[in-house]
């Protein structure tokens, strides 16, 4: 268990348990997985096809090969359009699934508990717990989790891109990178 600043804990063990509820749907999960890492590619490759473009057929003023450019870079944007959208749209789908079966099981649960305990709890506590905590992890799921997933393995993708293309001005731009979060901070 590690504790943030804010008093906020993230318990490993309780993710792991999270996670378990994935497994009926693994298939869009991979799904998922692989809409982000497309995403992260087709989003890399979009700023490489410029280069070129501009580099290769503008400067050269090669009509030819700039259209086909042109035409390169509208098919990945379509492509990438389409990753976006099926990322989205399958992550939310897989975050409310999972959400449907916590608390299908949450309800099943709550029905086998004796009166008696009804009687000694009060009807408040309960609601807040099948329907705040409930919402909270389908947060997680929705917007949380995946999101920060394929954002790190775009920031990663592009990192790699820079590298490759000029690491020495890629260092300069990485060395600027402390300021600007500490200044975000």
């Amino acid at each position: 268990m590690s504790k943030d600043k804010a008093g906020n804990t993230f318990d490993l063990g309780l993710f792991k348990r999270l996670m378990r509820y994935t497994r009926p749907y693994r298939l869009t999960f991979i799904g998922v997985a692989f809409a982000a890492i497309s995403l992260s590619v087709f989003s890399s490759v979009r700023p490489i096809l410029l280069k070129y473009t501009i580099d290769d057929y503008v400067l050269s003023k090669d009509s030819h090969g700039l259209l086909m450019f042109v035409i390169y870079m509208t098919i990945v944007l379509f492509l990438e359009v389409i990753s976006q959208l099926s990322f989205i749209y399958y992550a939310n789908w897989l975050g409310q699934s999972v959400i449907q079966d916590i608390r299908v099981k949450l309800f099943k649960h709550m029905l086998s508990f004796r009166m008696k305990y009804f009687d000694s709890s009060s009807v408040g506590i309960l609601v807040t717990r099948a329907v705040s905590d409930i919402e909270r992890i389908a947060a997680i799921f929705s917007d949380g989790l995946f999101m920060i997933v394929s954002d790190l393995l775009k920031m990663i993708v592009v990192a790699g891109v820079m590298l490759y293309f000029d690491w020495q001005l890629s260092l300069i731009v990485f060395a600027v990178l402390p300021l600007m979060l500490y200044a975000t901070k």
